[in-house]
């Protein structure tokens, strides 16, 4: 039988440390492109379309907005199930993902394909009426929302799998994967959006290595 996950104590005291740096390291990068990127993309004569076929077929489904914004709870799962070195590898792999997609978002501006409806019950309406307001739809491929999930999912079931709780794995592979598909499904990115952020966290990964003992 699997023990149960233990409180966090000082014996965690490396991995928070190491996340709050890692973190700070990430918004400050994140701040200081995202927006910037996506301002000039919105004063853009030429932007692209990076749209499938299979993108018309996705549907809006405002109930997904609470799994696309359990994002959130997902990338603090690291303080108490990933290690201290597993934590600077992953901090490492965001801040380097954020710089490659900020330099993406500014050569390619992209248009969403999707129209920017409310929904007409509440609370979604309100919901996506400040996340449209705060939220240029130019700054799509790679989607950094799927690459800090995708990342973050991967040293997670890492760390996980090498404790042997496999079947904590299977919950966060289809955590992550619910995170993923929200992305689409309250229509915020495309598929290739996805794609290419599954395929840069793949890259990072082979790039940003841990140590053997995370």
């Amino acid at each position: 039988m699997t023990p149960p996950l233990p409180a966090p104590t000082a014996t965690a005291a490396p991995r928070r440390r190491g996340l709050l740096f890692w973190s700070l390291c990430t918004l400050a990068v994140f701040y200081a492109i995202y927006p910037a990127s996506n301002w000039l993309a919105a004063r853009q004569a030429r932007r692209h379309d990076f749209i499938t076929p299979w993108d018309a077929l996705i549907p809006l489904v405002p109930e997904f907005i609470w799994v696309y914004f359990s994002f959130f709870l997902f990338i603090l799962l690291p303080i108490w199930l990933v290690d201290a070195d597993g934590i600077d590898a992953l901090g490492r792999r965001q801040v380097l993902a954020t710089v490659l997609c900020g330099l993406v978002f500014a050569l390619f501006p992209a248009n969403l394909a999707f129209e920017r409806v409310l929904p007409e019950a509440e609370p979604y309406r309100s919901i996506f009426g400040l996340m449209f307001a705060v939220d240029a739809p130019h700054n799509l491929l790679p989607s950094l929302h799927i690459v800090y999930t995708v990342a973050t999912g991967l040293a997670l079931c890492t760390a996980q799998w090498r404790r042997g709780r496999r079947w904590l794995c299977a919950v966060l592979v289809l955590w992550g994967l619910a995170i993923c598909a929200s992305t689409m499904l309250v229509h915020q990115h495309h598929v290739l959006d996805v794609v290419t952020a599954v395929a840069l966290v793949a890259v990072l990964q082979w790039v940003v290595r841990s140590s053997p003992s995370s």
